[in-house]
């Protein structure tokens, strides 16, 4: 889809024209430019509340109005929310294109307008490559302003490029479990490291045998796929700082022999979101250029049952020599993301960002909207949490409480890997930070955001949502 800017309010034939009508906005002077408008908006009685939406056709300019709530001027949600109602609309009206058009002459900060761009990309988004009858997505659309702004649009072709990697992220946890295998996602961080300069290393059986790698290959020792530890990285020539992003990449998540329910097991080819959103996130920042040394790490396996499959009792030990005794096989992924983080301590990086969709108990405790956010630094929690305000991929910030050490303990190993007797979520971060060393570590539960089972208040299509690339891509321009 391609977004312009206007200098002004003249749409061409046949587009269809959605105008934002805000709470508190004086109405006196759109009905001045639009008279046919005020009649059905006031039977109506639009307020400019989020979610009030109103089609007329004007027989005087021959073309469908949309008024559509667009809440508080220069709130960020509601610039991402009024995004995700005018794409709906747009598409239950089969209009290609629309020219979106500020009435209201009030303050747009820049701010608002990346989100409001931002997310009519993401909500045009559809998944139909197995479909037959594909949906037919909005192909332009243009905005236009009744008072000048602030922003010029210079940072779109940046935003196209950040986007485009959220695309593919999507695509990635979208595919099916079949293709989206082990040897498939190696093929496609292989693909990427060639388009975009970056530098590829790949440890498959042999090596994760050389370097202790005992989780991946216990997770994964009955998939036909061997596991992969997959390090991405984008060097520049001067850079002040290195960050490690790391990614949980199970492919497909039957739960191994603690075999999940049925129902349970029909969305879990989006165990790997964390890794699609690393990859999302590296190609981005070298397309961009920044002026960070940043390395992406990435487990992959498949969590399958089988004659060689890993079994409760089991104790796994790992490079760094602790010991962790298997509770539950469908609590792989810490298992695997524990040898990841043991190599991304060992280069001694300033800060690694964990992601993955890690435990149910972070739906719980926050439904589809929120990540966890789980990190003792002061100065990186901040730092993610501005990022995600901005990008509105939103966290919400977790204890990690030291005195709840003793549940992660276990009597025959020096970890368990599940029965944590509740607060799971957060137990499970403190056993992933057993394995970082003293760098500053920040874990992300994407469990509830990766993947949607229904439409939400921004995202109006179920399915992967690319959660993480534009929330990681912010911060580490921040940073830079």
């Amino acid at each position: 889809m391609k977004i312009i800017k206007k200098s002004s309010y003249r749409p061409q034939p046949h587009v269809c024209v959605v105008i934002p009508v805000f709470k508190g906005a004086a109405l006196a002077e759109l009905w001045q430019e639009f008279p046919e408008l005020e009649y059905p908006a006031r039977q109506k009685r639009i307020k400019g509340e989020i979610g009030e939406a109103l089609a007329c056709h004007s027989l005087e300019q021959r073309r469908l109005f949309l008024l559509v709530g667009a809440g508080k001027p220069g709130r960020l949600a509601d610039a991402r929310r009024l995004a995700c109602r005018t794409m709906t609309l747009l598409r239950e009206h089969l209009a290609t294109r629309a020219l979106l058009y500020f009435a209201a002459p009030l303050p747009y900060p820049p701010e608002y307008l990346r989100n409001l761009v931002d997310y009519l990309h993401l909500n045009n988004y559809r998944f139909d490559r197995y479909r037959k009858k594909k949906s037919k997505p909005v192909e332009r659309i243009e905005l236009a302003f009744k008072k000048r702004v602030s922003w010029s649009g210079a940072e779109w072709p940046e935003r196209a490029i950040v986007l485009e990697e959220a695309r593919l992220a999507r695509d990635l946890v979208n595919e099916i479990p079949a293709r989206a295998n082990p040897d498939a996602m190696v093929q496609a961080f292989a693909a990427a490291a060639g388009r975009h300069g970056l530098k590829l290393e790949a440890w498959r059986r042999p090596e994760l045998e050389a370097n202790g790698m005992s989780g991946l290959l216990a997770v994964g020792a009955s998939s036909c796929c061997e596991p992969a530890l997959l390090t991405l990285t984008h060097e520049p020539r001067d850079f002040s700082r290195t960050v490690v992003l790391v990614g949980k990449g199970i492919t497909f998540d039957a739960g191994g022999l603690n075999l999940k329910p049925g129902n349970s097991m029909e969305e879990m080819k989006c165990d790997m979101a964390g890794a699609a959103a690393v990859l999302g996130a590296l190609s981005a920042v070298a397309r961009l250029r920044l002026p960070l040394k940043v390395i992406g790490l990435a487990p992959l396996t498949e969590n399958l049952p089988g004659r060689r499959a890993y079994k409760p009792g089991d104790i796994i030990t790992y490079a760094n020599k602790k010991t962790v005794e298997v509770v539950n096989t469908d609590a792989e992924g810490r298992l695997i993301l524990a040898d990841a983080l043991i190599v991304a301590a060992r280069l001694k990086p300033d800060m690694i960002i964990e992601l993955s969709t890690l435990t149910g108990a972070i739906v719980t405790a926050l439904g589809d909207s929120y990540a966890g956010l789980f990190c003792r630094n002061r100065r990186l929690s901040a730092g993610l949490l501005q990022a995600a305000e901005s990008s509105g991929e939103l966290l919400w910030e977790m204890p990690l409480p030291g005195e709840y050490r003793e549940s992660i303990a276990s009597k025959v190993a020096d970890l368990k890997n599940a029965n944590y007797n509740g607060a799971s979520s957060i137990k499970a971060g403190l056993f992933l930070s057993e394995f970082t060393g003293r760098v500053p570590f920040a874990h992300i539960d994407i469990a509830g955001t990766a993947f949607l089972s229904k439409p939400n208040f921004c995202l109006n299509s179920e399915g992967a949502t690319g959660f993480g690339v534009r929330l990681l891509v912010e911060f580490l321009q921040n940073l830079g």
